[in-house]
């Protein structure tokens, strides 16, 4: 970034434990595959397929734990925003992350204040908005330092109106991460073609079938069921765009055993049906 804008887009994949580290810019990270724990700002957090989650400048951060994790980073400088940074720094998220300091968290916990779930039909426009910034620096057409910053801020406004529509006052326990939620997310990567249970999840992490629902959706903000269900869907989407299997053949390979019950929770999640949607991946 020795010239132009100081706004880049830089994939990354992260495997086991990444050494702790500090940056002069903003960095919004966007994970694309995997899970892995993050610590930020004394904060530890688990981030998933779908995740926004930013880091300050000068705030030391690391990986821990990383499965198979690959990231987008948005890496931007906020004097690239110009005069619009003090508007966006009003809005929902961007306060907390244009504001000199974090509040503390207090006793040990952790608020999962920068933590955005992306919607799985929302997924694609937050990927092709990263790319399509990547793309402009990239090829440098007319104007391109102007359109850079133009797509930063809207990207930004974006973060903003999901973090509205999405946040709540989450107090999660960083015990949560490493004990119950991490392990189940393993197995669910594991065994995501096979019949699981909310027993079989009980099971893999020592707590009763309730207890264990309930230290989950705290953390992820969503049922064990409904993650198992996404994470079948986003597998699902994968070989749906990368091989020829026949749709039938991908809804076994993903743990559906009727078709039919495939086709509609795939639409139902992707807003297409499978075949609609190859079709749409590979144009």
């Amino acid at each position: 970034m020795s010239d132009g804008p100081v706004v880049a887009i830089v994939p990354a994949e992260h495997h086991g434990r990444m050494r702790t580290h500090s940056h002069e810019f903003y960095e919004i990270v966007y994970v694309v595959d995997g899970f892995t724990l993050h610590s930020a700002g004394g904060t530890i957090t688990l981030l998933v397929a779908g995740d926004l989650f930013f880091v300050k400048p000068g705030e030391e951060h690391s990986y821990i734990n990383a499965y198979q994790t690959k990231l987008y980073n948005l890496i931007f400088s906020a004097s690239e925003l110009g005069n619009l940074r003090r508007e966006l720094a009003a809005l929902p998220g961007l306060d907390e992350m244009f504001s000199p300091t974090s509040p503390p968290s207090g006793d040990g916990e952790a608020k999962n204040t920068r933590l955005i779930h992306v919607p799985m039909n929302e997924r694609r426009n937050i990927e092709s908005a990263l790319r399509e910034m990547a793309e402009e620096r990239e090829a440098r057409k007319t104007g391109w330092e102007i359109a850079l910053r133009v797509r930063l801020a809207s990207f930004l406004l974006k973060y903003s109106r999901m973090y509205a529509e999405q946040w709540d006052s989450r107090v999660i326990s960083a015990d949560d991460y490493y004990g119950y939620v991490y392990k189940i997310l393993c197995f669910v990567d594991t065994h995501y073609s096979e019949n699981i249970t909310m027993n079989d999840l009980s099971a893999v992490t020592g707590l009763s079938p309730d207890y264990m629902a309930r230290k989950f959706k705290s953390a992820l903000h969503m049922t064990p069921s409904e993650y198992v269900r996404k994470f079948r869907i986003a597998r699902a989407m994968e070989l749906l765009c990368t091989t020829d299997l026949s749709v039938a053949e991908v809804a076994r390979r993903t743990g559906f055993s009727d078709v039919s019950l495939f086709s509609r929770v795939f639409k139902q999640a992707v807003g297409l049906p499978p075949a609609s949607y190859r079709k749409n991946a590979v144009e």
